[in-house]
């Protein structure tokens, strides 16, 4: 149970995958009951066995059962209950037509047209429950010259310019390594529905949602596209390798320390950082004065920094800068920033039951609200673990349900 925002929310869930998958699951988190509808076989869309604890079950306790593609259903799909469905079966639309009356939003991610072929298209959807809203999340749009190319991050990344924003300092894109592209989608698709939710509580409405991996990328590099698109700074390029924009003079980056790395990324506190680090203040030469000096003698002034910086520890180093209020945080490994006091303050890892019988750590949710707060309940589920209970919702009984199955509608 929760009273989330979005409490008595019903939404279908015909995605795969992560963008589609991250953008229902902020929507579940926030208590929406998300219905996620999947294959009758435990298949991923590419035809490899479902693998979300692990193909035999085991994942993150066999290191021969622990693939990346588990965490890759287990990190977006909590708080959802699945059913399965055969979409091609005249049967299985069938159980869809019947459900829209009572749902709210439904959310697909396949690519454009084939929810229509289906029969469960927006058009079709809406002459059924015309106050359904609607999402297709796609690669690049319903249509234009990539709308029929299968989207992918990776893909993505390369062509918005995010391997371009993130090369090295040789100018060699590199992508991120995280799927960037599916994340700014998922969050805009969530926040999007959540909007269309607002307009149809106060007129009624419905509407058609779309997302797309290209077009989130696209307007997520924000500041560096827009200083790239309306001035002569040119192609971004990432140097010395430690700096983190192209475009900012140093010191913005990771800097080498005796035992790490530490983060630095202020330009207003060079004259500090310069006395504690015991060099001379290289604002007072003049190819570190400005703003442009910096920019232009980057390599140099990093590698004067770091030579200085390779005198000590990273934690020695925090301990003489935080007392001066310095932009300053140490480089921190996945096992430390998991384990990190503000990220359990924040109750931003939990631990969760799951269906396979032993508890598992999760993110937490990233945003709180005092009065209705978003929550995490339920680990991801097994493949069609509830379909029985939400066919009983929507009115079969267990003839009806048996009969569907021996239709192999379910």
């Amino acid at each position: 149970m929760t009273n989330g925002p979005l409490h008595g929310i019903r939404i279908l869930d015909f995605t795969e995958r992560m963008q589609g998958p991250y953008a229902t699951q902020m929507l579940a988190d926030m208590g929406a009951d998300v219905i996620k509808v999947e294959r009758r076989e435990a298949l991923t869309p590419d035809g490899r066995a479902d693998e979300r604890y692990g193909e035999r079950g085991r994942y993150g306790v066999d290191p021969e059962d622990s693939r990346i593609y588990s965490s890759g259903f287990l990190a977006n799909n909590r708080n959802k209950r699945s059913m399965t469905l055969d979409l091609k079966s005249p049967r299985g639309i069938e159980v869809v037509h019947r459900m829209l009356p009572d749902i709210d939003v439904v959310y697909e991610n396949f690519r454009p047209g084939v929810m229509e072929r289906l029969g469960i298209g927006y058009e079709q959807c809406a002459a059924i429950n015309p106050s359904i809203i609607y999402a297709s999340a796609s690669g690049y749009g319903p249509d234009g010259p990539y709308g029929s190319k299968p989207g992918q991050d990776v893909l993505v990344e390369a062509l918005t310019g995010w391997g371009a924003v993130n090369s090295d300092a040789h100018g060699r894109p590199q992508p991120v390594g995280v799927a960037i592209a599916d994340l700014l989608g998922g969050m805009n698709g969530g926040f999007a529905v959540a909007a269309a939710l607002v307009h149809r509580q106060r007129t009624g409405e419905g509407q058609h949602v779309r997302v797309c991996l290209y077009d989130s990328a696209l307007a997520g590099l924000a500041e560096w596209g827009l200083h790239f698109m309306n001035t002569s700074a040119g192609e971004p390029r990432r140097r010395p390798t430690m700096h983190a924009s192209p475009y900012t003079p140093p010191p913005y980056g990771f800097y080498a320390t005796k035992d790490g790395h530490i983060a630095l990324s202020s330009g207003r506190q060079i004259s500090t950082l310069c006395r504690i680090i015991g060099i001379d203040d290289l604002t007072q030469e003049e190819r570190f004065r400005d703003y442009w000096a910096r920019d232009r003698n980057r390599e140099e002034m990093a590698a004067r920094l770091e030579a200085a910086l390779a005198q000590r520890t990273t934690a020695e180093w925090l301990e003489l800068m935080e007392p001066e209020d310095m932009f300053v945080a140490p480089v921190k490994t996945f096992e430390e920033a998991f384990s990190d006091p503000q990220a359990l303050h924040n109750e931003m890892i939990v631990t969760l039951d799951t269906p396979v019988g032993r508890p598992m750590k999760f993110f937490g949710v990233p945003y709180k609200l005092s009065r209705t707060p978003a929550s995490v309940r339920t680990a991801p589920p097994l493949h069609g673990q509830h379909t029985d209970d939400i066919l009983r919702e929507f009115g079969y009984d267990d003839a009806g349900i048996a009969e569907l199955r021996e239709a192999g509608a379910v």
